[in-house]
């Protein structure tokens, strides 16, 4: 008997991979479903120049099936040669968008980086993840709430997971810790037109399986992953990527619907930074410029805008790296 595949509408949400090994077995992502191939007349069009964007090879057409509700496009790369934010981030100033809320996750690949283009390490078995949502909703309005959304929703999904609730903390401004290493970085990056914030990027790495080997710097936090940290935890990316994917929601969500104030609350209460000894140093582009120290002292708070208060010093830092100071 010959079972006929029910026709996928290309404007619902999809998941879409050229590794469909690699989505199968991910609770909720559409399990239940049959992969189809793509449509040369829908392939054609917007999906494939997504596809591109985020460093798909548009040579070999990938596989599609339903996907989750509040997500309307999730696409998963076996590799991406690019940087997927800096990938979405150009689509996006050539005017063209996927529909949002929108999601790509590289398995591995080159070109990965975090703040100021530092890279980050993509190693098999760790997340790569990139969203891009489209608020649409004034600067003011938004304030630092895109920029504490994905670090709250790393904590948000770690915290789900039994040994290692109460575990993860975050270190100014968006590396989140566990035990004092780093097993996340986050960026956000915006695109404003007029006042108005048209669309936010996170682009998150969390190590699940596997550490990565830095070269060893005072401003290097030394890494972990998820492996060592909670090794009678099975926690795996399939696992770990629907419980992240839906704790970004909840935090973007509660970012429209009340504005930044309760998630800078939360920032705070899962800072590692507050009442610690610390130096904050100079950033720079330019990595043959020495870095200067901006303050040295005990961190009282962190205040409205992000910036850092220390008891010694009467001006607040908005910006820079800091380290520990035992």
């Amino acid at each position: 008997m010959t079972v006929k595949l029910q026709s996928i509408r290309m404007s619902e949400p999809l998941i879409i991979t050229d590794t469909p090994e690699s989505v199968n077995g991910m609770p909720n992502l559409g399990q239940n479903s049959t992969w189809q191939s793509i449509s040369y007349r829908d392939w054609n069009g917007p999906i494939k120049e997504t596809w591109e964007a985020i460093g798909g090879n548009a040579e070999i057409m990938p596989m599609v099936r339903p996907g989750l509700k509040q997500w309307q496009q999730i696409m998963i790369l076996d590799s991406s040669p690019i940087s997927q934010v800096d990938g979405l981030r150009i689509m996006l100033q050539s005017g063209k968008s996927p529909p949002t809320p929108f999601a790509c996750i590289a398995i591995t690949g080159d070109g990965f980086h975090g703040n100021r283009g530092r890279p980050w390490h993509a190693l098999q078995g760790n997340l790569h993840l990139t969203t891009l949502f489209s608020p649409n909703r004034s600067a003011n309005e938004m304030g630092i709430g895109l920029s504490i959304v994905p670090s709250l929703a790393v904590v948000d999904a770690l915290d789900h997971f039994e040994g290692l609730r109460k575990k993860a903390k975050i270190k100014w401004v968006n590396d989140v810790l566990i035990d004092g290493k780093k097993v996340s970085g986050v960026i956000t990056s915006t695109l404003t037109k007029s006042q108005n914030v048209e669309h936010a990027i996170f682009g998150i790495g969390v190590n699940i399986a596997a550490t990565p080997l830095l070269t060893e710097s005072k401003f290097v936090q030394v890494p972990t992953c998820l492996r060592e940290t909670a090794p009678d935890t099975l926690i795996t990316q399939q696992v770990f990527l629907p419980v992240l994917l839906e704790s970004l929601i909840k935090r973007h969500k509660q970012l429209l619907d009340h504005g930044p104030k309760p998630l800078l609350s939360d920032y705070i209460s899962y800072s590692c930074v507050i009442g610690r000894n610390v130096e904050i140093w100079e950033e720079h582009d330019n990595q043959n410029l020495a870095p200067k120290i901006l303050g040295r002292g005990n961190v009282e708070n962190i205040l409205q805008d992000l910036s850092i208060k220390l008891k010694n010093q009467p001006k607040p830092i908005q910006r820079g790296r800091l380290i520990f100071v035992n």
